[in-house]
């Protein structure tokens, strides 16, 4: 009998006690309700959503902590650093926030939000012609700290994240871009790309991965024609072993169908998505110590496995 199931004997022996846990103790795990703090935080949150739109960079950072860092490990001078270089690649950008349920304990408060950004390139892509039109959504969780009188962000998590920026006739492109959400450093994982290419035009594609820093690492892209049939590409990634989320990106060009036509480009499309990626668990073991021979000897940080013939 291994020591896992000694430890779901034990919660069944206590469960058999009693009819469980009453409603009143599970309520009690509950933090108190700060109806008060509660619209402080969203009141906070609505004043950085105004200022974001305004492309007021002093009054968005104003609200982030000086130690603020996020789940990419991102300080509060990369995020003012990134967030100024979008506003200049997107003189329009706008961002639109619903925060679901906000969490307040203490001086301590955790913020569900849903996030769109929607806006145009500052720039017309010479090849295709026209700006390209950016849409995007992501998910996740804001970390708040009341300091004096004022919640500040001192971190976020972003659990699903998805960008498409696209210029020419790829605007009207049906694209899928499909890959986990979450894998283990060092684990292999497909990232499928499926485009519904019209009969009059040819795609090519590509799809590459990076870990997600800053600055961020600039990446070689691979050219594939995208198969009529299949309409797919479709690639084997292994994850970094360094511990890093990873930023996953298609291209798709497209162009017409005749001999001249190939080499004029139609329409361009990048469609990112977030992987995180799950650190390595690297086992930990306690100092050595000295047997009676006065041998050293390395103990388990973790409880050995104890079956029936160790207990006979």
């Amino acid at each position: 009998m291994t020591s896992k199931t000694s430890l779901v004997l034990a919660v069944l022996a206590i469960i058999s006690l009693g009819a469980g846990p009453s409603k009143a103790a599970l309520t009690s795990l509950e933090p108190p309700k700060s109806a008060d703090e509660e619209k402080l935080v969203e009141r906070n949150l609505q004043i950085l959503e105004r200022k974001w739109n305004e492309h007021d960079l002093d009054g968005v950072m104003r609200h982030y902590a000086d130690d603020y860092v996020n789940n990419d490990g991102l300080d509060k001078k990369s995020v003012s650093e990134l967030t100024k270089d979008l506003w200049k690649n997107y003189p329009d950008a706008k961002s639109t926030s619903k925060m679901g349920k906000i969490r307040v304990e203490g001086r301590f408060a955790t913020v569900d939000s849903h996030d769109t950004a929607t806006g145009y390139t500052a720039k017309e892509l010479p090849a295709v012609g026209g700006k390209g039109e950016l849409s995007s959504i992501s998910e996740g969780q804001l970390f708040l700290k009341k300091v004096g009188d004022e919640w500040k962000i001192i971190g976020d998590r972003i659990d699903y994240e998805r960008v498409r920026v696209a210029f020419g006739m790829a605007r009207n492109l049906k694209a899928t871009f499909t890959a986990p959400e979450q894998v283990k450093a060092g684990q292999e994982y497909s990232a499928r790309l499926l485009v519904q290419v019209p009969p009059d035009l040819l795609a090519v594609g590509s799809i590459t991965s990076e870990p997600l820093q800053y600055p961020q690492v600039t990446h070689t892209e691979v050219w594939r024609q995208i198969d009529e049939d299949s309409q797919t590409i479709e690639r084997v990634i292994r994850a970094n072993a360094s511990n890093h989320n990873e930023l996953l990106m298609a291209t798709v060009g497209i162009t017409g169908t005749g001999e001249s036509e190939r080499m004029k480009l139609k329409g361009l499309t990048y469609i990112t998505r977030r992987m995180n990626v799950v650190p390595l668990n690297t086992p930990i073991t306690k100092p050595a110590t000295k047997t009676a021979d006065g041998e050293s000897k390395k103990m388990p940080a973790t409880t050995p496995d104890i079956n029936d013939e160790t207990l006979e």
